[in-house]
């Protein structure tokens, strides 16, 4: 007899060590009450749990935080209306924001993942939030998206969780599902009263429309970055959070996850992140540049270009050995470079004067002209700004 209630011990026990894993606890540590669950005479233990130790759902982080959070944690963050302040560089006066962080940090041990960052995304724009690799970018949105506690500041966000899409920079799903059930099953967490057709049409959106009933386990890792994606749209989210979208995809489709991008340009709010500076300078309309966790940057893609300094790419047939000499002995020029044989970077100090004297100095070498044209993109401004 005795043996015929050992599993159902096991069952119960196991019930309890999950309800102490999903809710906040009381009086003492969850791992003190796993303890008491374990140890303890069954079910004495289980029932001083429920009746002791269980902090109910509706009663979670009200007050003082629970037994085991640090002091330094910040409760959920504040979700409000959006607010209206102005981003730096905007000239238009105040604009509704999406997302608004103030003295937002990070600490890991004496690593500051992220450090006192204010970022402002505007309503309805596409933000670009870049910088090198182990820069912060993926943690604050993790951050954003509840998934990590930040460790001091205040974020405001213009619309619940429920109604935000986060794509992570490798998803994974059960190998057994198809792309159609994976979808299905986000939609039905997001928003149950979509109709099954959504689930269709964005896979269609995606690229998938060739893979819609094909299990998931046998897709390449670019395909699982396209059913993250689709498990995003399917619930219509009003803020999209995507980290590195296109990371994993061959230039095709890489080119239409950012036409896809494009689209919902204005329709929602798109903060992504990425390394990939030619996919911001195409989608994005406003950009963040963080360094070793700090926001050294935040405005409209045209400021940031225009603080780049005036430099132009020089083409002309080779060899352009004379004339990169001539351009460097000119005292309106900075720096002189050719990176391949016959186009020549030149940053100079007086544009106007630049472009005058150019092409006397093509004609004296008698080096035949391609091209001669401005230089000024997002990766010279993002390597100046991180220098």
């Amino acid at each position: 007899m005795v043996w015929i209630l050992i599993p159902v011990v096991v069952v119960i026990a196991g019930l309890c060590l999950v309800d102490v894993a999903r809710h906040d606890a009381r009086h003492l540590p969850k791992w003190a009450w796993v303890l008491i669950i374990l140890l303890v005479s069954f079910p004495l233990g289980a029932i001083a749990w429920f009746a002791l130790g269980r902090v109910p759902r509706g009663e979670e982080r009200k007050g003082e935080p629970p037994v085991g959070q640090a002091q330094g944690d910040v409760a959920a963050p504040v979700v409000r209306a959006a607010p209206t302040v102005p981003t730096n560089g905007t000239a238009n006066g105040d604009l509704p924001l999406a997302v608004r962080t103030t003295g937002l940090s990070k600490i890991y041990g004496d690593t500051a993942a992220l450090d006192d960052v204010d970022l402002c995304v505007p309503v309805g724009s596409t933000y670009g939030l870049i910088g090198p690799n182990g820069s912060g970018k993926t943690t604050m949105l993790s951050v954003l998206a509840g998934l990590r506690r930040p460790s001091a500041g205040e974020m405001e966000l213009a619309t619940t969780r429920q109604h935000m899409g986060l794509l992570v920079d490798t998803p994974l799903f059960e190998p057994w599902l198809t792309a159609r059930e994976v979808v299905d099953l986000a939609r039905h967490m997001t928003d149950p009263t979509a109709p099954r057709d959504r689930v269709e049409e964005v896979l269609v959106d995606v690229g998938l429309g060739d893979a819609i009933d094909r299990r998931c386990g046998g897709f390449s890792r670019g395909m699982l970055q396209r059913l993250g994606l689709a498990g995003c749209l399917v619930g219509d989210p009003e803020i999209l959070v995507l980290d590195e979208p296109s990371s994993a995809l061959d230039p095709a489709g890489r080119r239409e996850v950012l036409d896809l991008v494009g689209r919902l340009a204005h329709t929602k709010t798109v903060l992504l992140s990425t390394h990939i500076l030619s996919d911001v300078q195409q989608v994005c309309d406003t950009v963040g540049v963080i360094d070793r966790g700090r926001l050294l940057f935040q405005g409209p893609l045209a400021e940031l270009l225009a603080r780049t300094s005036t430099s132009y790419v020089l083409q002309v047939r080779p060899p352009a050995d004379d004339l990169v000499q001539r351009l460097r002995a000119q005292d309106w020029t900075t720096e002189v470079t050719e990176y391949a044989p016959g186009r020549i970077r030149m940053v100079v100090a007086d544009a106007v004067v630049a472009e005058r004297e150019v092409p006397g100095l093509l004609a004296a070498c008698g080096t035949p002209l391609v091209s001669f044209t401005p230089a000024t993109d997002l990766e010279s401004a993002f390597l100046e700004l991180t220098a």
